[in-house]
């Protein structure tokens, strides 16, 4: 049975491939942790709750202001 961060982890997948269909996202991961989830795509990795994350999706008006909103929210890892 899954756990609620893997199901959690496939909907801010989802959501950013549906909101950003327009980019080459099949090498987009989310990667479910205890608590967060990590997304990586494209050397840029980040990490948050489901909520988090999903926040940072609505407020993005294109896949690059997504990066731009996750790195201005301390999201972005290393």
């Amino acid at each position: 049975m899954a756990r609620d961060i893997e199901h959690a982890a496939i909907a801010v997948r989802k959501a950013i491939v549906e909101k950003f269909y327009a980019n080459r996202l099949d090498a987009l991961e989310a990667i479910p942790g205890d608590r967060t989830i990590a997304i990586k795509h494209d050397g840029r990795h980040a990490e948050g709750t489901r909520d988090d994350l999903l926040a940072a999706v609505r407020k993005s008006t294109s896949y690059d202001s997504l990066w731009e909103v996750l790195e201005r929210e301390g999201r972005c890892v290393d």
